[in-house]
């Protein structure tokens, strides 16, 4: 669950926060804290029920809010420090818990934040009883009106407002907002938890979100075939951005403008399918030349440096490496030999972990890739060059030695 935050509104607040405590109904408690007392929550859910059956809202009435929030199984962190974080910015009481279960090997690390909608008051409010001062009349859309007109009548001496004691605060709308989402993802996604996220990724991604498929429902073979493609659409570009080392997102960008794509609803399945897998077949391609060219680019920087570590002072020698030295000065700024070395150092490295998560067999499946496909890179232990060997080529290699022998 790292990277996941929902919201829920809660209907019985004191119900819910023993729900989350109660360890006989919770596989693993990790931590809890609460910035306040049990009595703060009694008193709070007590008079969002008097407000809401006030205002006659209809519905149930919402006494608190909860945030739950994926974290990541190797992150340590505690409930008073995420309770801490949120009281500081929204200056609201809450309460955490953090749980741990593990489902079929996969571990789900999260924890349940609960929040007040509304702020204590320091000196509690006394609101008087009103009463009808005159009879009042009223239409069908609830406006004052004549006496002949009217379907409501309140009459004089009706309580308007029984006479009550307030402690907390009007509730913050803001809380109800999707800005209100988007500001704590950021704030413990990224910043806490650093997971990376960013408001455009998620907005990118909602196009792409699956859709919930409900009990019985007569298109769930439609919808499950467009999340499948939705899906596979999603991967490839996530996948692409990294190949041809661009912003997330210009991959899809690129494919919705190209393809000329609407809307990945699945209305327009059929329509989708034959494009989605055009645009695979391409990044499948420009993934393979741009293994290749960056595996060239790699034997040449290592090529490179290990001219430069010859100790020959031979005329022949010191032309090769004052040329290198020469095509590498604008990088590093400097003809210091050493310097150059080291440089060359590291970046032979950042080039060979970049192009080994290229050919890792999971990157591949992303990109749909099949397993006789596949490409896997070969370092020469003699020289540290990198190539290229994949089930089609070998193949191919394999059938052509075999012609050879035929013929002969």
């Amino acid at each position: 669950m790292g990277g996941y935050l929902s919201s829920r509104k809660l209907t019985n607040v004191k119900g819910r926060i023993k729900y989350i405590t109660n360890e006989k109904k919770q596989e693993n408690i990790i931590d809890y804290y609460n910035t306040t007392d049990n009595e703060f929550w009694r008193i709070l859910a007590k008079e969002n029920q008097e407000r809401h059956k006030g205002v006659n809202a209809g519905g149930k009435c919402c006494e608190a809010r909860e945030l739950i929030i994926g974290i990541p199984h190797n992150f340590n962190i505690t409930s008073r420090e995420i309770c801490d974080n949120f009281k500081n910015k929204y200056g609201v009481e809450c309460t955490c818990a953090i749980h741990q279960n593990n489902k079929n090997g996969i571990v789900n690390k999260h924890c349940h934040l609960i929040f007040s909608e509304r702020k204590k008051l320091e000196i509690p409010e006394i609101k008087e009883e009103k009463r009808a001062t005159r009879t009042y009349y009223y239409d069908k859309k609830g406006n004052k009106c004549k006496k002949a007109e009217a379907v409501k009548i309140v009459k004089k001496g009706t309580i308007l407002q029984e006479g009550t004691i307030r402690y907390f605060t009007d509730k913050n709308d803001f809380f109800k907002t999707q800005k209100f989402i988007y500001e704590c993802k950021e704030m413990f996604l990224k910043n806490i938890l650093k997971i990376d996220w960013s408001l455009s990724a998620e907005i990118r991604n909602k196009k792409l979100s699956e859709k919930h498929i409900g009990k019985n429902n007569p298109k769930e073979k439609y919808i499950k075939q467009n999340n499948e493609l939705k899906a596979m659409i999603k991967n490839v570009c996530n996948a692409s951005d990294f190949v041809i080392n661009k912003e997330p997102g210009t991959s899809l960008e690129y494919f919705k403008e190209s393809y000329k794509i609407d809307n990945f609803s699945a209305l327009d399945y059929e329509k989708n399918e034959l494009k989605v897998y055009s645009f695979v077949r391409e990044m499948q391609s420009v993934y393979k030349d741009r293994v290749k060219n960056e595996i060239k680019g790699h034997n040449q920087v290592n090529s490179d440096l290990r001219d430069l570590q010859v100790k020959d002072n031979s005329f022949v020698y010191r032309q090769i490496q004052d040329m290198i030295i020469t095509n590498y000065e604008s990088e590093t700024n400097t003809r210091d030999k050493p310097k150059i070395i080291e440089f060359l150092k590291n970046k032979l490295l950042n080039m060979f972990q970049r192009i080994k998560k290229l050919v890792d067999f999971n990157f591949q499946d992303l990109l749909c890739i099949e397993n006789k496909n596949k490409i896997e890179v070969i370092q020469d232990k003699r020289n540290n060059n990198l190539s290229i060997e994949n089930a089609s080529y070998t193949r191919e290699q394999k059938e052509r030695d075999y012609d050879d022998l035929e013929l002969e």
